[in-house]
């Protein structure tokens, strides 16, 4: 998997996009982390906090590894869109970790209430996280 190339000025037509590319990583990351975390049914009540732990570091993990490295998640890469710096830079490991880590603030209170918020009051579409790290969400160049 390579880098894409971003189709820069797009990132006020992403919002769909983003949030189909969502479900199919939160889908990706469930059956993930369902996988793992079901042998832990020895351990009881126990396995829903130690699940729910594994499950959120996997989550971020993935999350920021992946678009640090790549500019897209799985669920970005079929929606043809990418992370990029905002001067259409790619993104690095910095903004990468900035931007997900915020996915906590911008999840509150419930289902990206935040982050949407932000993005619908945004010049730029962007969430805090993206605000905070430099980073937008376009579409990738299909003339590439």
């Amino acid at each position: 998997m390579k880098r894409p190339t971003p189709q820069l000025g797009t990132e006020t037509d992403t919002l769909g996009a983003r949030i189909v590319a969502w479900i199919i990583d939160a889908i990706l990351m469930g059956l993930i982390t369902g996988a793992l975390v079901a042998p832990l049914n020895i351990f009881g009540n126990a396995r829903v906090t130690l699940g729910g732990s594994i499950g959120l570091l996997l989550t971020l993990a993935y999350f920021i590894y992946m678009e640090a490295t790549y500019g897209q998640t799985f669920g970005k890469r079929l929606m043809k869109i990418v992370v990029v710096k905002e001067d259409g830079g790619p993104t690095d490991m910095e903004a990468s970790l900035i931007r997900n880590v915020l996915r906590l603030v911008d999840n509150f209170p419930f289902i990206y209430l935040v982050g949407l918020l932000f993005i619908w009051f945004s010049d730029r579409d962007q969430r805090l996280g993206d605000m905070l790290a430099d980073t937008v969400v376009v579409r990738v160049d299909s003339q590439a």
